[in-house]
């Protein structure tokens, strides 16, 4: 039985331990005073989080909210104490909301000496410096930074956090380690075990300091700019179980040929580097490894059998090197993988003999090898696929009849192979595909309806398809491209109104008639790309262009539209490419194009077009054009000079640093974009470009009555490639401005009405390939050297005046240089003479004629007189027949 006095000295024991504890865990004055000033250069915005906060499963809300004047900063939300001590050794503020700039003074360094961890990540800290007061935490073991907008140089104190063992400062765009800050951490944080500087800018090669961090289980040098070979020792230290170098184009390196067994890792991630050789039979040694991620690497060789040994492998990724021969049938053996991707590498054989028969595969790509065979038998376990990519390979025969339920297929793609036959049902019926991709085969018959709900992309491009196209189609309401290009559909397009999301149309090369219904511009603010080229289609466009669309590619070329261009296109200021050629357009130059300042392509050739081309009412028309071609037309008056003085982009363009992309294609790595394509007379060619770079660059204004001379400011398009102005009624010289156009490959100035020489400047054209300056009123000598050299004959057939190689009428001392006044023009007409000049002579020569005749009526025919007339008219006729024979012999 309990004494009383027992009871006593109980109860006392239990008011002193509350008493202890209530004291330990009140917060001192001077740390809440300093938290709360540190709270209030913060604004909360649930946008703050400058990093995706779900993606690493961590709830987001503003922890300083709970923060009160009067309260125990112990108890506040993020806020960690020492139960002895009552000192703040932890603030876990990530994910915090947190919107504002952190001052090198803050109070956050000078009161909290005894910090163990700070954790800032997922905020946005607006570009903020890290602070090199850091250094007062001595005793911090954890720093997060990650994914809070932190930029600028990290100081070298961060070096000095020698009881650091995780230090995370991944995610932040601006952040750079300068030399010898890279050298001193490795050499300084002998305890770290997690090293995190994902896209920190090292600009170094890698430390072999690193070897010493024997404790490290996390190394991620992701994005870092390192450069130089990496250490291949690093596979071998004992705990490390993450290593990522992804994305250090400069940094080589090998896969060592001995890897221990006994070797934790299980994430290896060598994505875009430099890595090389061959995958060694030691790789299966990695018995933990889950993810392998060697793509967009230089490996080359066959994949050692081994590889199969990693059972606990989930991802896998070998795409985009030089691998070669058959992927061995012991991939079957890993269970557990999920991805599988193996495609740009030159694999051959069988799909089936390597597929793995595993339940749990979700994403398979092996396109663009040298696979062969039927379409494989996917079994019965392939049933959860999502992803199937089996496209730019050797794939034949026809498509199985019949084939296991795949009810979660999102991506079926079997583009470029050589697969024939009807399309089955089961393609049709599949219930969850949403890209579908069977374009550039040999596949026949009709389209039918789909199941899927879900659409977004369908790609039956190149192929022998025929019929009406199922309506169906664009009645779905996540359908963003179709893309039905060179076959044989027909029909009209009156479903079209239905396709409430669509952003490329591309039916061009096929039988579609009719004409384009009225909800053409309106129908969706987010239609970028109508192409409809190579059709039926006719009737007018309709005027209904709405504002603020998105409309990037317009390529109505050969067709039967009529009528006027629509001035609601004036409305599309995204437009880069806009053909109406070969059609049956009847207006006047459509004037309001020219404040489109994104057009980069106006093609108005084989048209109806007519009248002058007026002078600009924009101040700067057309700043971004690159391609102008209004050729076979009736377009008149003087050439537009106006545009030749604002065509920026034909002006200065420096290709060696000018990123060599394609009209039409977006950036990234996405293998579904539209590549525009233009039919172009190039180099006296009519030629189809599948592809367009950006930096091609051309005039033609052929074939139209334009009148006038040649505007000596066309010489500051410097980077033109092609200029085209034949068939016109041109006067004038050849201005020597031309020479400037360095970049010039070819010029066509023939069938016009030019005189003078040719100007010695052009002879600085050296890519000049065709040069054209035929049926033109040109004299003297030819220009010899350089590109000269190389042009025949027809460049200069029909210039009765010119002489000198490659023409066999050689220059003479005295007609070299013909008198200049005798072939000016000062009216501009197609005369060549100059009366004031011959006038004169004129009179001179019919009075001495009147006198002669008077003699010769009144005294009979002087002998002297017949002589020199007898004798004139021998010799007028031996020049006759000796030029008659070298016209001939040419």
């Amino acid at each position: 039985m309990v004494s009383n006095n027992q009871l006593f000295h109980l109860f006392s024991f239990l008011c002193f331990f509350q008493i202890t504890c209530l004291h330990a865990q009140l917060c001192t004055q001077e740390q809440t005073s300093a938290l709360l000033q540190f709270k209030q250069q913060f604004s909360f915005n649930n946008d703050a989080a400058y990093g995706n906060c779900d993606s690493v499963g961590i709830h987001s809300y503003p922890k300083m909210e709970s923060w009160k004047e009067g309260s125990d900063c112990c108890s506040w939300d993020g806020v960690e104490c020492d139960n002895n001590t009552s000192q703040v050794i932890g603030l876990d503020l990530s994910c915090s909301w947190l919107n504002g700039t952190i001052h090198p003074n803050s109070t956050i360094f000078s009161c909290f000496p005894h910090l163990q961890r700070l954790n800032l990540a997922f905020n946005d800290f607006g570009m903020s410096r890290i602070s090199s007061e850091c250094s007062r935490f001595t005793r911090l073991t954890h720093l997060n930074l990650s994914a809070s907008n932190f930029s600028g140089k990290v100081p070298i104190e961060v070096s000095f956090l020698s009881k650091l063992v995780s230090l995370d400062l991944s995610y932040n765009d601006g952040l750079r380690l300068e030399e010898p800050g890279f050298e001193l951490l490795v050499q300084n944080l002998t305890k770290v075990r997690e090293l995190n500087l994902y896209d920190v800018n090292i600009s170094s090669v890698v430390s072999n300091s690193l070897l010493n961090l024997t404790s490290l289980t996390l190394l991620d040098l992701t994005a870092c700019e390192l450069f130089g070979k990496f250490p291949d020792g690093i596979f071998h230290l004992p705990h490390l179980n993450v290593l990522s170098i992804h994305d250090n184009l400069a940094l080589t390196g090998y896969f060592p040929e001995l890897i221990n067994s006994s070797s934790p890792l299980q994430y290896l991630g060598l994505s875009y580097t430099n890595f090389s050789g061959k995958l060694p039979d030691s790789i299966g040694n990695l018995k933990s490894l889950k993810t392998l991620g060697a793509d967009f690497c230089n490996f080359y060789g066959s994949i050692p059998t081994s590889l199969g040994n990693l059972t606990e492998m989930t991802y896998l990724f070998i795409g985009y090197n030089y691998f070669t021969g058959m992927l061995p049938s012991s991939l079957s053996n890993l269970g557990n993988l999920v991805s599988l991707a193996v495609e740009f590498n030159d694999f051959e054989g069988k799909i089936a003999d390597f597929l793995p028969n595993v339940k749990s595969l979700l994403y398979l790509s092996v396109d663009s090898n040298s696979f062969s065979g039927p379409f494989p038998s996917l079994g019965a376990n392939l049933t959860k696929l999502v992803e199937l990519g089996l496209s730019n390979n050797q794939l034949r025969g026809p498509l199985p009849s019949q084939i296991i339920g795949l009810p979660n297929l999102a991506l079926l793609s079997l583009a470029n192979n050589l697969i024939n036959g009807t399309i089955p049902s089961w393609v049709f019926s599949l219930p969850a595909v949403k890209y579908f991709n069977l374009s550039n085969n040999k596949l026949t018959g009709h389209v039918k309806d789909f199941k899927s709900t879900n659409l977004i992309i369908v790609d039956l491009s190149n192929n022998n398809l025929h019929g009406r196209f199922p309506s169906s189609t664009f009645k779905l309401m996540k359908l963003s491209s179709l893309i039905l290009s060179s076959n044989n559909f027909s029909g009209e397009l009156d479903m079209l109104c239905h396709a409430i999301s669509l952003k490329i149309l591309v039916l061009s090369s096929n039988g579609f008639n009719g004409s384009i219904p009225q909800c053409l511009g309106n129908f969706s603010i987010y239609f970028s790309v109508l192409d409809l080229r190579k059709n039926n289609f006719s009737g007018t466009i309709p005027d209904t262009f709405v504002k603020e669309n998105s409309f990037k590619t317009i390529n109505l070329d050969s067709n039967g539209f009529e009528g006027p261009v629509p001035k609601s296109l004036e409305n599309c200021k995204m437009l880069q490419v806009l053909d109406l050629g070969h059609n049956k357009f009847s207006d006047k130059f459509p004037y309001w194009l020219e404040n489109l300042t994104s057009l980069q392509v106006l093609i108005l050739r084989s048209n109806k077009f007519h009248g002058p081309v007026p002078n600009s009412k924009f101040k700067f028309p057309f700043p971004n054009l690159r391609v102008m071609d209004l050729s076979t037309n009736y377009f008149t008056g003087p050439l537009p000079r106006n545009f030749f003085k604002n065509l920026n982009a034909m002006m200065n363009v420096d290709e060696a640093s000018f990123e060599l992309k394609y009209l039409g294609m977006p950036s990234g790595r996405s293998p579904y974009y539209y590549s525009d394509c233009l039919t172009i007379v190039i180099k006296g060619s009519t030629m189809e470009m599948v592809k367009v770079l950006t930096i091609f660059i051309a005039i033609d204004l052929s074939k139209n009555n334009f009148e006038g001379e040649i505007p000596q400011i066309i010489g500051k398009l410097n980077s033109i490639q092609g200029l085209n102005l034949s068939h016109n009624s041109l006067t004038g010289h050849i201005p020597a401005s031309l020479g400037n156009l360095t970049m010039l490959e070819w010029l066509d100035l023939s069938s016009n009405k030019l005189t003078g020489e040719i100007p010695q400047q052009l002879r600085n054209l050296k890519f000049l390939e065709v040069l054209n300056l035929s049926r033109n009123q040109l004299i003297g000598s030819i220009p010899q050297g350089k590109q000269f050299d190389t042009f025949l004959n027809d460049s200069y057939i029909d210039n009765l005046a010119l002489c000198g190689p490659p023409l066999l009428n050689a220059c003479h001392p005295r007609t070299s240089q013909p008198p200049p006044l005798m072939f000016q023009q000062e009216d501009n007409t197609s005369s060549g003479f100059n009366w004031e000049v011959i006038l004169p002579g004129y009179i001179c020569g019919l009075v001495w004629g009147l006198v002669m005749g008077y003699f010769m009526f009144s005294r009979g025919k002087p002998q002297w007189l017949v002589r020199i007339i007898e004798g004139e008219r021998n010799k007028s006729g031996k020049r006759f027949k000796r030029y008659s024979h070298r016209n001939r012999a040419r």
